[in-house]
């Protein structure tokens, strides 16, 4: 299987600025839940598409489709603010808390990729997991 990933864009996405809760700094305590997650790396999640070999598909998706992702995770985001904040100790605070500031976001990566058998990426058949680290950000 072809390892060859090319990234075709790299931003992040803050959540929406339609609401006037975006637009306020606010914190929250950990709960007991969130301490016991916190130890361990952050998920990150993989979405995968299928393209045609032409160009103008191509196009089409980075045109149409990327743009169309970013604003639906951004108008998400709106109703989940805590997600594009940040994991903060304040000096003085006895626990982290969870910091969101306005333009916070969450990382985006779009890439391609040319897999030799792209249905084993997406099946539900056993695989390598080694096989998914080149798309891994």
């Amino acid at each position: 299987m072809s390892s060859i990933v090319k990234i075709l864009e790299t931003n992040g996405v803050a959540p929406s600025t339609e609401s006037p809760q975006s637009s306020h700094e606010f914190s929250l305590p950990l709960t007991f839940f969130d301490k016991y997650w916190s130890k361990f790396p952050p998920v990150q999640t993989l979405y995968f598409y299928q393209l045609n070999e032409s160009t103008s598909t191509l196009c089409y998706f980075t045109s149409k489709i990327i743009p169309k992702l970013k604003q639906s995770l951004s108008l998400t985001l709106l109703h989940y603010l805590p997600l594009a904040g940040n994991l903060k100790w304040p000096s003085g605070s006895s626990k982290p808390v969870i910091l969101y500031a306005p333009n916070d976001a969450v990382s985006f990566t779009a890439a391609l990729s040319h897999v030799d058998n792209f249905h084993i990426l997406f099946g539900n058949d056993i695989h390598k997991a080694n096989e998914l680290h080149p798309f891994v950000p």
